[in-house]
């Protein structure tokens, strides 16, 4: 391996039993055509543009390439999902990058999945299409690559072959994309931690099951006009409406929902906003909801037009697994003075909707228009977060199990008619 940082890192799955690299040959021979094209493309050497890990490589030179590429290159395919290593290397990727870490990842749809079998949800949604491009013959290409993968087409002749050449240049493409806006910044290899010390990101999750929040607040640095910066940190995490509470409110969302036996996960707006919102286009299926849904809204953000319309459009959505909770801080001065401006705000945006109409008195039409106080904030949140699980349950039709511990259980909710 070079010193430099290598543009991409090709993760794989190796192949049961094999002592030499001859078993995985296909693997390296698709490395080194993407690794040229990848190279031209960044203007980078060749020898600097990938990092595979051969079977005799020792396992400080892949932790060394993990903490230093941009893009991450998974080869899915069966045995993928199902290899201990793979899954530890994308735990790491995952660590290092953060919640954004989607953005720099570059799957390849080596072999596809067998009938009725699905990607686990840490890859589900992470896209494997290619961009339109092209006339026909790029077309055909795309539609060849996603119904044999990328391993069948190498292994054809004429068309396929062509087929080949044809996805190899377009995932080159995606990974010099990918690569020039990467949110991935080197780390030390101390910081992604002990190889043994890495969860297989695709082993069976715990019996937790997951809580997606996502926070909708200004930072600091980028105000809605004419807002004070007393409540605000240098991110949305740093939020803090209630000065009355210690913590910040997703440190007090995280808490109360390992209270209820979830595990809480923290989702980007925008990242929300793609998932949430997603309708699929023709012929393909819209992303299925993986995780109850609990969406804090801060009243002040609904100043910004595009903001505004986003959560707009995540509300009529009229999701069952997904909750709105709207934050208009009675503790805060600013907003105390400017509560009827705000209030008609989120009257505009949330409560006006039809499916809220009839339930103005419940957890949720009460979230939606404006949340005043902090104990009032945790038990609408725990009523929402229940209610989102039970709905979810209901909407995927699976045994998923219920929350662990906490009032979800001891309190014997039932599933909500109305919430």
């Amino acid at each position: 391996m070079t010193d430099s940082a290598p543009v991409f890192f090709l993760s794989y799955a190796r192949t049961p039993g094999a002592r030499r690299s001859d078993a995985d040959q296909p693997v390296f021979s698709f490395y080194e055509d993407l690794r040229e094209q990848v190279a031209i493309l960044t203007d980078v050497d060749a020898e600097g543009a990938g990092y595979v890990a051969h079977p005799d490589a020792p396992s400080d030179d892949w932790l060394s390439a993990l903490a230093a590429c941009r893009v991450f290159v998974p080869l899915y395919a069966p045995r993928y999902f199902t290899d201990p290593l793979s899954g530890r290397q994308w735990t790491a990727f995952k660590r290092r990058v953060g919640p954004d870490y989607g953005q720099a990842v570059v799957p390849v749809l080596w072999i596809p999945p067998t009938a009725g079998t699905t990607l686990p949800s840490a890859a589900v949604e992470i896209p494997t299409h290619l961009p339109h491009e092209g006339g026909e013959r790029e077309r055909r290409a795309q539609e060849r690559y996603a119904e044999s993968g990328l391993y069948r087409l190498r292994e054809m002749e004429d068309d396929d072959r062509r087929a080949y050449r044809q996805v190899v240049r377009l995932l080159a493409e995606r990974v010099a994309r990918t690569w020039a806006h990467s949110p991935a910044r080197p780390v030390s290899v101390g910081q992604l931690a002990d190889r043994r010390g890495l969860e297989d990101a695709f082993a069976p999750q715990p019996s937790n099951p997951t809580l997606r929040i996502t926070v909708v607040a200004p930072t600091a640095g980028r105000l809605p006009p004419g807002r004070e910066a007393a409540t605000y940190g240098p991110d949305t995490e740093s939020w803090r409406p209630y000065r009355t509470t210690p913590g910040t409110l997703t440190q007090q969302a995280f808490a109360l929902a390992r209270n209820l036996g979830f595990e809480p996960e923290l989702v980007p707006f925008e990242k929300a906003y793609e998932s949430i919102t997603y309708d699929g286009g023709p012929g393909r299926e819209p992303v299925r909801p993986i995780a109850p849904w609990v969406l804090v809204v801060d009243a002040w953000m609904l100043g910004d037009l595009r903001t505004e319309e986003q959560v707009r459009r995540i509300h009529r959505a009229n999701l069952p697994w997904l909750a709105v909770m709207a934050v208009l801080a009675e503790d805060d001065p600013q907003t105390l003075r400017d509560k009827a401006r705000l209030t008609e705000r989120l009257e505009k945006t949330l409560s006006r909707h039809p499916h809220l109409r009839g339930m103005r008195h419940t957890a949720r039409g009460t979230a939606a228009r404006g949340i005043g106080k902090a104990d009032v904030f945790a038990w609408l949140f725990a009523e929402l977060a229940k209610s989102c699980y039970l709905r979810y349950l209901d909407s995927i039709q699976d045994d998923s199990p219920r929350p662990s511990s906490g009032p979800a259980r001891s309190h014997g909710v039932r599933r909500p008619t109305s919430d």
